[in-house]
């Protein structure tokens, strides 16, 4: 029974984590904004923020209630989660299109044509994870890890804000922040496994690999020459 209740608790413990992470790298621009003096948000952005941090608690919702064995209601709420997750995507391409089209939404010295692809291919991952989840949620050791994975997507957006704010400052290498803090918590997961069932489920090898090689990734098509005009007709 303790094996069980503790095998349960580690998503819970994990999207916490997870939750503290995204609160600490938006905590200047969202969350305490008006404390820190940052200049007033636009509408989507606004939106986006309040999208992103239901999913998050919805998320911390779920692990809690499977750890408290009432699947019942986890799977009902399940239905109101796909719908956040696919409200989350298509808010998120159309805020990035159109500050990619007047202009702005990329970091400093960034063409935001060029920047486009970090947050069309975060949302791609964002979306194979969930809808990967929801087609096998009948298989409960996959759903709980792509579930997971999909949380861990929003880690390079946050990341990226404190590597702003706080790499840069210092003097530190820039880009190794959203890597790392993501490489942490795939390590983490895959520790948890190896404790609890002496290896590493394959959603967590493939899936965390996949996640790891896209940030990079999304950074580099932007700079390819195939990307311009596909980037170009989007905010057109």
């Amino acid at each position: 029974m303790n094996t069980l209740i503790a095998r349960h608790r580690f998503h819970a413990v994990a999207v916490a984590a997870l939750a503290a992470a995204v609160f600490a790298g938006f905590a200047k621009t969202y969350y305490l904004r008006v404390l820190s003096g940052s200049p007033p948000l636009a509408r989507p952005e606004h939106i986006h923020g309040m999208i992103a941090t239901v999913w998050i608690a919805l998320h911390y919702t779920q692990a809690r209630l499977v750890a408290a064995h009432r699947v019942d209601l986890h799977r009902r709420l399940g239905i109101f989660g796909a719908l956040v997750a696919a409200l989350l995507a298509i808010q998120v391409i159309t805020m990035a299109i159109g500050n990619a089209a007047a202009g702005h939404g990329a970091p400093p010295g960034r063409d935001p044509i060029q920047f486009l692809s970090v947050p069309i291919g975060t949302t791609t991952m964002f979306v194979t994870f969930v809808g990967s989840a929801l087609a096998l949620r009948r298989k409960r050791e996959w759903h709980k890890r792509l579930m997971l994975l999909a949380t861990m997507t929003l880690l390079v957006p946050a990341m990226g804000r404190l590597d702003a704010q706080v790499m840069q400052p210092l003097g530190l290498p820039r880009l190794l922040l959203a890597p790392g803090i993501t490489f942490a918590f795939i390590a983490w997961a895959w520790a948890n496994d190896w404790r609890r069932l002496g290896r590493v489920h394959p959603a967590y090898i493939v899936g965390g690999i996949a996640l790891l090689v896209s940030i990079p990734l999304r950074r580099a098509i932007g700079f390819t020459d195939a990307w311009l005009p596909i980037a170009r007709w989007l905010t057109n």
